[in-house]
């Protein structure tokens, strides 16, 4: 923990963002089986679990999503779900509460404990890989039922960051409800650290996999920002990937 915890400081040195920003982590899956029997396991049971850990603030938030194909069909090399989780900060990210997991027993009931092992047997996690960002910039207005996440290698990363946090976040907070877009933000690679992994995300969450796709094909943007952005010169090669994920459940904190 406490190599973790120095690996991140000295990564908050170099890169330059507080050890105060939220935290948040995308934690992909290969599950293989009884995929029906993986998703009543994590949307019936440990959103149940989770939702506990939100109240209890040791988390801020929880998601459960799947990879969404627009042929259907499941290639056996990629990731097929993701959680994503968020933390207040760097001490609530290393802090031994995140791993809200481990107290199932303390949540469910007997019962409820007895069916999560019986349909446990019925699928395998075949791999994962966990990466954690720090937030940057973002809006939510809510939830919605598609995400796409944008990974990209700027070739000036605080460039395109700033940038985000001021042109792009005002123009999506004013016009993102014309679009669909529920959601939105920045964040910036905390680790793992390497060249085969881009430093930076964003994300653009929507009411329907068609706004989504609307979004996609494009946008009409005023001549302010056509005339203001650089961002041709910060990211000139465009965005590495760009995923989309079905919502299928999250643990939120309740709303006033």
């Amino acid at each position: 923990m406490k190599k973790i915890f120095l690996f991140l400081f000295l990564a908050a040195s170099i890169t330059g963002f507080s050890q105060d920003n939220p935290m948040f982590s995308l934690h992909l899956v290969r599950v293989e089986g009884d995929l029906a029997a993986f998703e009543q396991v994590q949307k019936i049971y440990m959103q149940k679990v989770a939702q506990d850990a939100v109240d209890k603030g040791d988390i801020s938030f929880w998601g459960f999503l799947k990879t969404y194909r627009l042929d259907g069909v499941d290639d056996e090399e990629i990731y097929n779900y993701l959680f994503i989780q968020g933390s207040q900060n760097v001490d609530a990210l290393l802090s031994d509460k995140a791993a809200w997991w481990n107290n199932a027993p303390n949540v469910l009931t007997k019962k409820e404990q007895e069916m999560v092992e019986s349909l446990s047997e019925k699928f395998t996690w075949v791999k994962d890989g966990r990466h954690v960002f720090a937030e940057e910039a973002g809006i939510s207005r809510g939830l919605g039922a598609y995400i796409q996440f944008n990974f990209a290698t700027p070739k000036n990363l605080n460039g395109f960051i700033t940038e985000n946090q001021t042109l792009w976040h005002d123009y999506f907070d004013a016009n993102m409800a014309d679009m669909g877009m529920i959601n939105w933000g920045v964040g910036r690679r905390i680790a793992p650290l390497s060249k085969d992994w881009s430093p930076v995300v964003t994300w653009d969450m929507f009411d329907t996999l068609a706004s989504l796709m609307k979004f996609r094909v494009g946008v009409t943007l005023p001549e302010e920002i056509v005339s203001t952005t650089k961002m041709s010169e910060y990211n000139p090669n465009g965005w590495n990937a760009s995923v989309i994920f079905e919502n299928l459940i999250f643990a939120v904190p309740a709303q006033d």
